[in-house]
């Protein structure tokens, strides 16, 4: 991998040299919570055309039957964690659950 990149290992977060992420790097990549239990699932990454905060979508669980509930936090409310996880600290599944369920308009 080069310079701009190191990987961290198979299906590993890939982290530039000035800490940035690859957004790429982080979809499919489980989310824990303090207790190590998993919490949900990176779905994507929504970037702000006008320069705010990056979202994360994260898969949370069954949705009323209907398939994964999706649900939008901050980037920034999420640490790495090890090689191939993001943390979200303070957080627990039945909280990211009752979030509202978020969509992608025309997607």
């Amino acid at each position: 991998v080069s310079g701009f990149a190191r990987a961290l290992g198979d299906g590993a977060i890939y982290v530039a040299p000035d800490h940035s992420l690859s957004a790429k790097s982080l979809v499919g990549a489980p989310v824990f919570n303090d207790a190590h239990q998993k919490i949900g699932t990176i779905d994507t990454v929504m970037v702000n055309a006008t320069g705010g905060e990056p979202m994360v979508v994260l898969s949370v669980g069954d949705y009323i039957g209907s398939g994964p509930k999706m649900v939008a936090v901050p980037l920034g409310h999420l640490q790495l964690d090890g090689k191939n996880a993001m943390r979200r600290a303070g957080a627990t599944k039945s909280m990211l659950e009752s979030l509202p369920v978020y969509s992608i308009a025309g997607g």
